[in-house]
Order: C-alpha cells, then sequence, then structure tokens
C-alpha cells in the first residue's frame, strides 16, 4: 500500500502543480492521503464479519 501511494503521489505532484515547491508539497499531501484512507478502510473492513 505504501508503494503504492508513493508512486501515485509522485506521479499526481508531477503532472498537476507548477513549481517544484508546489509539486513536493502536494505529493506528500498525496501520500498522507492515500496512506489515512487505506487505514481507515482497513479498521472498518476488519469489524465487518464475512462468514
Amino acid at each position: 500500500m505504501a508503494l503504492w501511494a508513493a508512486l501515485a503521489s509522485v506521479v499526481f505532484g508531477a503532472m498537476t502543480k507548477d513549481t517544484t515547491q508546489e509539486r513536493v508539497i502536494y505529493g506528500f499531501k498525496v501520500f498522507a492521503e492515500f496512506m489515512g484512507i487505506g487505514l481507515v478502510l482497513t479498521w472498518v473492513l476488519y469489524f465487518i464479519p464475512w462468514s
């Protein structure tokens, strides 16, 4: 999950912003959002009984 989040944030950061500083900040923000959402979904799905 961390590897995919890192690769996706690099691509999104490189494609969306104008200056290097904006790209780096946006990349870190997207990485944190991917990791946060992934962890929240993990906890939500953990409590759902599957059987």
